[in-house]
């Protein structure tokens, strides 16, 4: 379980880390959702050749190969819920990377997930 458990490590890291790159990216795109019609492909194609778009894709990809990895060692319900660890390492380095506020009661969620996360790892 120990070699498990550092990969789920390594897989949180990675995943947190591929979030908070696409985020990065897509703020410097603007809100898709808002586009007009003419507007819709320029804009997805800033976003697909954006550096952070694609860095963030790429580690996102390096994720769900080393979930796999994990899917192939360990139980599913052992697995996806350890990978809630990446709720840590989103919410700290949103804070240090994208300058975002997490307020007192994400923290806390995010405590609670943990809780869960250490629960269950003791299975």
């Amino acid at each position: 379980m120990v070699k498990t458990f550092i990969i789920v490590l390594i897989a949180v890291a990675i995943g947190g880390t591929g979030n908070v790159l696409l985020s990065k990216g897509m703020r410097t795109i603007g809100d898709m959702t808002e586009a007009g019609p003419g507007m819709f492909l320029p804009m997805a194609w800033r976003a697909v050749t954006n550096q952070w778009v694609l860095l963030g894709v790429a580690l996102q990809a390096t994720f769900f190969c080393t979930y796999l990895t994990l899917l192939s060692r360990a139980k599913i319900t052992v697995v996806l819920p350890l990978t809630a660890m990446d709720y840590v390492v989103v919410a700290l380095l949103a804070q240090a990377v994208l300058g975002e506020a997490v307020s007192l009661a994400r923290w806390t969620g995010i405590g609670f997930v943990t809780a869960g996360v250490l629960l269950i790892s003791r299975t």
